[in-house]
């Protein structure tokens, strides 16, 4: 029988007698297996097998001739192939019975998996770094939730002040220790509250809890919580609060505006801040200016990254998330946020938002509660 027309197939092919003696092999089989046709043929197809399959190879060859059907390639089998040069390579093979000359003889389509197998561990590794991070980040939850409690308990606001109104007063040194162990405190609450922050981000868990407010409100009570930071910083701040009402989250953009000063504060050398608030009829607009150091061009397209720094961490302390915590609820809200810079010149944070929320996706869930009908005005 001629069998040429098999030197044109895309896989090598083999085939074998009842007994297991090879009687062809193709052009692509010579190239995979290392060896011509001529030193193959009459001889055992488990030649082409490592050693510590030939035996069991045998039994299975005797039982496939005793019912011979067709077995396609990818059934998950763990298949080598031997070259001559001795090297094994993983491989799929495909079976089936072919008459030849009136003899009942096996053809089967060898192809080399290392390719294959190497793509299915790049995956199997891609998603066992996926499922890390995602266990790191439920850690990173529940480590953070945990820690609050007893950074609360360790807050001596309530305690210092009772103390200052009981009449007998404290030792100025005393004072002073409790004021620094409560400055340190709120600073710890405020670093355990942004790991909790990310690690809800990136577990999709931060919702909104919009309602009508005033974006000028909010921007000066987000400012009464960064002023123990500004009056440190020796920083002035201006106020420009026009009113401009939208369906937002409180909690969140106070933390947004409180970050974007408490950044300004850190970097901006003592030199004045500003902090403006404008709207027109569709959008409201934040903006945060400093006259400090600035920053780079090249870490301006970063800055809003998790854990991204613009300037030596030795130099100024935080973890590197106020900004990423800002951009993320800035945008959950639909808005978007930029900065604009010149290194020595200062620093120019802009955060525009629709003042009514973005129409949702298709079967996208909604922002937990969200407005009462004719609340906005």
């Amino acid at each position: 029988m001629d069998f040429s027309l098999l030197d044109s197939a895309p896989d090598a092919m083999v085939i074998a007698d009842d007994a297991g003696a090879i009687l062809f092999v193709n052009a692509h089989a010579e190239r995979l297996f290392g060896y011509r046709s001529e030193e193959l043929l009459g001889r055992p197809v488990e030649v082409l097998l490592p050693a510590r399959y030939r035996t069991m190879h045998q039994v299975h060859r005797s039982a496939y001739q005793a019912a011979p059907r067709t077995r396609p390639m990818g059934l998950g089998l763990d298949l080598s192939g031997l070259r001559h040069d001795g090297a094994e390579f993983p491989a799929e093979i495909s079976l089936s019975p072919i008459q030849v000359d009136g003899r009942s003889c096996v053809i089967a389509a060898v192809r080399d998996a290392t390719e294959r197998r190497k793509i299915e561990e790049r995956a199997r590794l891609w998603r066992k770094a996926q499922e890390e991070v995602r266990e790191r980040d439920e850690f990173l939850s529940v480590a953070s939730h945990e820690l609050r409690t007893p950074v609360t308990a360790l807050q001596l606001q309530l305690l210092h002040r009772a103390a200052l109104r009981s009449g007998e007063g404290l030792p100025p040194d005393v004072v002073d220790r409790l004021e620094t162990l409560e400055r340190q405190t709120r600073r710890l609450a405020a670093l355990v509250g942004e790991l909790l922050d990310v690690s809800r981000m990136r577990l999709g868990k931060i919702e909104l809890r919009r309602e009508a407010l005033d974006l000028a409100e909010v921007a000066r009570d987000a400012a009464g919580h960064a002023q123990g930071d500004l009056a440190r910083s020796g920083s002035k701040l201006a106020l420009d609060l026009q009113p401009v009402t939208g369906a937002w989250d409180r909690t969140r953009l106070e933390q947004v505006i409180a970050n974007l000063l408490v950044n300004a504060a850190k970097f901006g050398q003592g030199r004045p801040i500003a902090l403006h608030v404008t709207g027109d009829d569709g959008t409201a607009r934040v903006r945060v200016s400093d006259q400090g150091i600035g920053i780079a061009p090249e870490q301006q397209v970063r800055v809003f990254d998790r854990f991204a720094r613009a300037v030596p961490a030795q130099n100024f302390g935080g973890l590197g998330l106020g900004l990423y915590i800002a951009r993320q609820i800035v945008e959950a809200h639909g808005g978007t946020i930029e900065v604009a810079s010149t290194p020595g010149a200062g620093a120019t944070f802009t955060v525009d938002l629709p003042r009514q929320p973005p129409a949702p996706a298709p079967g996208a869930r909604p922002d937990a509660g969200g407005l009462e009908p004719g609340r906005l005005h």
